[in-house]
This record gives structure tokens, sequence and C-alpha cells, in this order.
């Protein structure tokens, strides 16, 4: 590894990317994907929307289908405009001070709704919540990306994510074991990770990215950041201050824009690709996380063999009694066994990472999406409930794989200066897509049958999977990030040649 840094260094400079490549998979790295996970746990378990969750909301207002849907629908309108502008900030000052920004004033919101009680507040609240707390992906995988080798990058950058099945797991279990706890009550407990998550990240824990500080010139700056990282791990950063650039060319890029602005005019077609690829493959994967628990409250359910995942949109009145009375024992241990699964299966295809080339990982993941969902439907049609069930899990064991690598190459494709932005735009669209099923799928019940209706939003893996098909992914495993635009750098070196 020596000798390939400084055959690099044969102008007299070396990149800050790098002297992250030389950094080993140590203490800082594991500290930093602890925090990560930690920060997406919280998240899981904020924005968890079952019916056993959201039944520890304690209001003086009357459940109803407009006002149980109106609240599931704040919290993911907050969510999804945090995404774009957290994104757009973090590009232009930071990802690590955008997640203490965000962190303190999710803080600050938790300590205002406590007051809450009608039904306006309710909403005004899950709103502000959604908006300082939902942003916080878009800065973290950028930071958490920019900190990593490049060696098995998708396994240390999926493996953490199973923190957010996890923190769902844990509000089921809060909001089953003490059905009377006010949901206002839970946010503040849910803040004891924030504080602390917030306090690591004041201690430089989880540090600003050096490639964002390089980018934006403070060179001094990011070079103590490489100093703290390499003595943390024990090794001697063997390159002074001023050996150490974003770029071993000579070309000045002190006015280098960052920022959601220049990411139409570098990439257009994939970014476009990108959002459409996960808005398709989301809404297919929201209506089939909507469908499975409604066929569990027949008259005969299998709660054995049926395996509910973290969704449910409530438009029946059985569906509203569960958020009014006691939960079920066999309606919560579907749902644990939903997430328990989804937790396996996010490790399992970060280590499939290793193997499997990004192309190849996430065209499969869509096609067997889709199959097994089909399969899935068709198999409760014949009431086949021990083969039902099983594929369901897998279809979105798979469809969670191809989501998380899509973001993997979202970060891989775009460089230091949109990377941020790229990335809320992608998450953006997801969330877009949570709140375009449940009102679609209103409007197509009332002309389709419910069966023809599953099979319609199915049939959307296939074009997100088409899609993929579209999208330049790579051949190979993995490759090492990019601090400035390639095209950019290819058309200013033959304009010097020039």
């Amino acid at each position: 590894r020596t000798w390939k840094l400084r055959e690099a260094m044969s102008d007299g400079f070396v990149t800050v990317g790098q002297c992250i490549e030389g950094l080993p998979i140590g203490i800082f790295v594991w500290e930093m994907l602890l925090c990560a996970f930690m920060g997406i746990f919280w998240l899981g378990a904020l924005n968890e929307p079952t019916p056993f969750a959201l039944g520890i909301i304690s209001t003086d207002w009357a459940y109803s289908e407009l006002t149980v849907n109106a609240v599931l629908a704040a919290m993911s309108v907050g969510n999804a405009v945090s995404l774009v502008l957290a994104g757009w900030l973090a590009d232009r000052y930071g990802r690590a001070r955008m997640i203490r920004h965000q962190l303190f004033a999710t803080m600050a919101v938790a300590v205002f709704i406590q007051g809450e009680k009608t039904f306006r507040q309710t909403l005004w609240s899950r709103f502000l919540l959604g908006v300082s707390s939902g942003g916080l992906l878009a800065a973290i995988i950028p930071l958490v990306s920019e900190m990593l080798p490049a060696r098995n990058r998708g396994f240390y950058l999926t493996v953490w994510c199973c923190g957010r099945p996890a923190g769902a797991l844990f509000a089921v279990i809060v909001g089953c074991i003490l059905p009377h706890l006010e949901w206002t009550s839970f946010v503040l407990m849910m803040m004891v990770p924030a504080v602390i998550l917030y306090v690591l990240c004041r201690l430089d824990v989880m540090p600003e990215s050096p490639r964002f500080l390089y980018l934006v010139g403070e060179r001094e700056e990011g070079f103590y950041t490489l100093l703290e990282i390499y003595d943390k791990e024990m090794m001697c950063l063997p390159w002074g201050p001023e050996s150490v650039s974003l770029t071993t060319s000579s070309e000045d890029l002190s006015d280098t824009k960052a920022g959601m602005e220049t990411l139409p005019r570098s990439d257009a077609a994939v970014t476009a690709l990108l959002c459409l690829t996960v808005f398709f493959a989301d809404c297919a994967s929201q209506c089939m996380k909507a469908w499975v628990p409604l066929t569990n409250m027949g008259a005969q359910p299998n709660p054995l063999a049926l395996i509910a995942f973290p969704f449910l949109q409530v438009h029946s009145q059985q569906g509203l009694a569960l958020l009014q009375g006691t939960p079920d024992r066999h309606q919560v241990m579907i749902v644990a066994q939903g997430y328990m699964l989804e937790i396996c299966g996010v490790i399992f295809c970060a280590a499939i990472s290793t193997v499997l080339s990004r192309r190849w990982l996430i065209r499969i993941a869509l096609f067997l999406a889709a199959c097994l969902s089909f399969a899935s439907v068709f198999a409760e049609r014949h009431s086949l409930w021990f083969t039902a069930g099983p594929l369901y899990g897998a279809a979105l064991v798979a469809q969670s794989a191809a989501f998380n690598f899509l973001l993997v190459y979202t970060c891989e494709k775009f460089p230091t200066a949109t990377r941020a932005s790229a990335v809320g735009l992608v998450l953006f669209f997801g969330q877009v897509a949570k709140l375009f099923m449940p009102a679609m799928g209103i409007l197509l019940l009332r002309r389709m049958s419910e069966f023809a209706v599953v099979l319609t939003f199915n049939s959307l893996y296939l074009i997100a999977c088409a899609l993929a098909f579209q999208l330049p992914l790579p051949a190979y495993r993995e490759r090492s990030l990019h601090d400035i635009d390639e095209k950019g750098g290819r058309d200013s070196q033959r304009t010097r040649k020039r």
C-alpha cells in the first residue's frame, strides 16, 4: 500500500482520498459506524408507523380514518422536506455540522411537543419532528462513505442500516409493554440516544469529512482531522500539510461550487434514473407492507406463517380498532418477526456485497423482489400461508438490498461537491413514494379489486428493474470516491492540452 501511495506522489502531492485509503478498518471506523447505527436506530423508532407504536399516542381527539392518515402523513411530509434541505446544506456547510444542528433542533422540538393535546397540535408536532430529524440520513450516509477506504465499502456502508428495523422493533416492543405510555413521553425517552450522539459528534468521534474540508478550502482543519484519525489508529501520517491536497492536479479548485444547483448540470440522466428507480421500488414495497397485514385480519389468521413488516395503512374499522384497544399478541408477534427478518436480511445482503458487483447485486435484487412479490400474492390467493409468508419476507429483503446499494452507488457516482445533495434527492423520492402509494391505492380501489391493485403496484418492481438496467452500474465491486467531477476534470485537461 505504501509504494502505491508513493507512486501517486510523483508530482510531490498526495490526495486526501489516498490518505483515507491508507487507513485500516480499526477503532475510528467502528466508532463512526456505531454512531451511524445509533442515529438510524433513533430514526427507525421515531418513524415506526404501525398501530402498535401509533397506539401510544394519548390525545383529546377521536380516532378516525381521516385523522389517522393525516397523522401518519404529517411526519412523512416533514421527512421529505428535510431530506432535500439537509442534503443541500450538508454540501454547503458540512456533513458533521448538519448532523449536530439537526440533533439539537430535534431535542428542542421534543421539548416543545410535550404540551400537545389537540389534533392540530399533533399534526404540527409530528411535522416539525420530521423536519428536524428526517434529513439526518442525507448527512450521515455521505459522511460515512467519505471516511471509509474502498475495500469492502459496500459492506461497512450498509451493515449499520440494520439499525432502522432494530429501532422500529424497539418502538413496537415499548408500545406493547407500556400501552398507556404517551407518545410525547416516548419521544422524550428517545432523546437519550439523540443526546448521546450529539455529545459524541461534539467530541469529534464523528468528525467533519476531510474531503469536504479540503474541497471548501479549509486545508489546515482538514489536515488536523487526518492527523487525529491517524493518531486514533496509532499510525503516523507520513505527509506534511503542504503535501496533501484535494487533487494532484495544479488546477485551482477554490471556486468549486457545491450543492444541488450543480447536480443537474453534471449527471442529469443518472440522477433522474436513480430517483425513478427508488420511487417505483418503494411504491411496490409500501403496497406489500400495507396489503399483507390486512390479509392477516381475515377470519382465519395464521400468525405463525405470515410475516408482516413495518407498515399498516389503516383504512378499515378493524385497523382502527387496533389503535384503540390493547394490541393483539399475534399481530405484535407478526410485526416483530418481520423486523427481525429485515435485520438479518440487511446484514446478509451487506455480506453478499463482498462477492457481487454493484451491477449484479442491484439488478438481481430488484428482479427477485418482483418475482417473489408476485409469487407471494398468488400463494396468498390460494391460501398457501406457509408459502406466502416466507416469499413475502424474502421479497422485502431483496428490495431492501437494492435500496441500500443504490445509495452506495449514489455515493460512489457523485463527487464530494454534490454527494449529499444526490443522496438527499434519492431519499426524498423514496419518501414521496410512501405518500403517493396510499393516495393512489385509494383511487385504484374504487375501480379495481384489491387483488388487481396489488398486482398493479407489484409490477412497479419490473419498471424499477428495467430502469436499473439503464443505469451505468459498475461491473466491479469497489471503487475509490472522487472528490471533483470526473467529467469536469477531463474537460479541463483537454482545454489545457489545446
